[in-house]
């Protein structure tokens, strides 16, 4: 992933958490929630790769 590609997990990840203030829905919930923890697993992986290639 590059840079660009963490921004966009980054708006894609505030999006999910957008929809979980929204749904009336335990099920679109659950999703919500479990596709945010793999976004922000994303950038956490991106960021900690770039901070050990310095």
């Amino acid at each position: 992933m590059n840079e660009q590609g963490a921004h966009n997990e980054y708006d894609m990840l505030r999006g999910n958490m957008n929809r979980m203030f929204l749904t009336d829905d335990v099920a679109e919930l659950v999703k919500m929630y479990e596709v945010a923890q793999k976004r922000i697993e994303r950038i956490y992986e991106y960021h900690y790769a770039r901070l050990n290639n310095k």
